[in-house]
């Protein structure tokens, strides 16, 4: 989803549903969050190579 996807109006809206009121600056960290740092990770989790075992998940035995 695009940074105007995440809109404050959205946010709200996706909050209320789950009967949560935030405040404006929840809506303003959540915002940030979903358009800075979580495209970064997952730009980290595509840059690693194939096989790679995130830390605290174990292969099966």
């Amino acid at each position: 989803m695009s940074a105007e996807g995440y809109s404050h109006d959205f946010l709200r809206e996706l909050a209320g549903i789950q009967g949560i009121a935030p405040t404006a600056s929840d809506l303003e960290t959540v915002q940030m969050f979903l358009t800075t740092i979580l495209p970064a990770l997952a730009a980290i989790e595509a840059s690693l190579p194939p096989g790679v075992v995130p830390v605290g998940e174990r292969l099966p035995a």
